[in-house]
């Protein structure tokens, strides 16, 4: 718990949101707070504790300092802090963010998301003492803040969140909680059992979705689409194009798609500290995916410019100015698409 003035703004509660009163809710009207060094270190302290004794862990709160981190206020006693991680922990490509919900300075929820131009791939772990209670609108919070302070577009999650592999998922009938928050199945045979599950749910609110067909709904992503021109690939799927690029070109020899190429890619851009740490790893992990199609690379100036000014702001930069200027690049996004569909 976090016991700031600054921090807690105390709700008093007459009674819970149902459901379906939670999304109704339309005074999102998030405040951020301005955080003292104390007030940041306290917020990662806390979060730190509580993942400790849940026997839990997210890299975004294990490897973060108080300036990558940020709160607001929102209503019912809740408080989300935004979590980035330090440069040597970051992700090359996507960048990897991590929250903690906060109601009336006690933790109630973490996990993480996953930006790659305006989607992200997002999760949600509430505390066991906390499950039903307000979940809903917790997680519609989460997502409204998501959208608003990283303009996304999009948030998809992966089948583990679901129970995939995960028992827990299962148990909790997680998926339920991201259908009624606009989720929907990414592959048709789960879209239909979902919406065949919900009229029977509609019809008989006492019905439970049997454990197999939780099961069955876990074998797809799922997403929520709030533009129909939101980027409709993520990270995973350029891992996907990856792995068949190291196939293909360097006899499945890793090493070798990861560091040969680096210093042509550097030369291309125009980089020229590439041999410095931490970019040395950021072009290690973009140089295979780019050189995939070197002609392109070499005759789109408009390109290189982009990649050069990503680079250096995922290598030394703020990891939100590395989102925003992301989605500013419009040619790094059609290169992108253009090998996710090749792929």
């Amino acid at each position: 718990m976090y016991s700031s003035e600054a921090l807690v703004k105390t709700y008093f509660h007459r009674s819970l949101l149902s459901k379906s009163q939670s999304k109704k809710q339309d005074d999102f009207k998030p405040v951020k707070i301005k955080l003292t060094q104390s007030d940041a270190k306290q917020i990662i302290d806390c979060s730190r504790l509580v993942l400790i004794r849940q026997l839990r862990e997210i890299d975004p709160i294990s490897f973060t300092a108080p300036e990558l981190v940020s709160c607001y206020q929102l209503s019912r006693g809740i408080s989300i802090a935004l979590v980035g991680m330090t440069h040597e922990r970051r992700h090359p490509i996507d960048s990897y963010m991590g929250y903690m919900v906060f109601k009336n300075g006690l933790q109630v929820a973490y996990a993480g998301s996953w930006i790659l131009f305006d989607s992200a791939r997002i999760g949600l772990n509430v505390f066991p003492g906390y499950r039903g209670g307000e979940s809903q609108l917790i997680f519609q919070q989460v997502l409204r803040l998501h959208q608003a302070v990283y303009n996304l577009n999009r948030f998809s999650v992966d089948p583990y969140q679901i129970g995939k592999e995960n028992s827990d998922g299962i148990k909790s009938g997680a998926f339920w909680v991201y259908h009624k928050a606009g989720f929907r199945p990414m592959q048709n045979e789960q879209r239909e059992l979902a919406a065949n599950e919900a009229q029977k749910i509609k019809a008989n609110p006492r019905y439970r979705t049997p454990t197999k067909a939780l099961q069955e709904l876990a074998n797809s992503r799922i997403e929520l689409l709030m533009n129909d021109k939101a980027v409709r690939f993520d990270a995973n799927d350029l891992s996907f194009a990856w792995v068949n690029i190291v196939k293909q070109n360097f006899n499945n020899d890793r090493s070798k798609a990861s560091k040969d190429g680096v210093e042509k890619l550097a030369a291309i851009v125009g980089i020229k500290d590439f041999r410095e740490p931490k970019m040395n790893f950021v072009l290690e992990n973009w140089c295979g995916l780019l050189l995939a199609n070197e002609n392109e690379l070499r005759s789109n100036k408009a390109l290189t410019n982009e990649l050069k000014k990503l680079f250096e702001l995922k290598a030394n930069g703020a990891e939100e100015d590395y989102i925003v200027e992301m989605q500013r690049s419009p040619e790094i996004r059609r290169f992108f698409e253009r090998l996710v569909v090749t792929a």
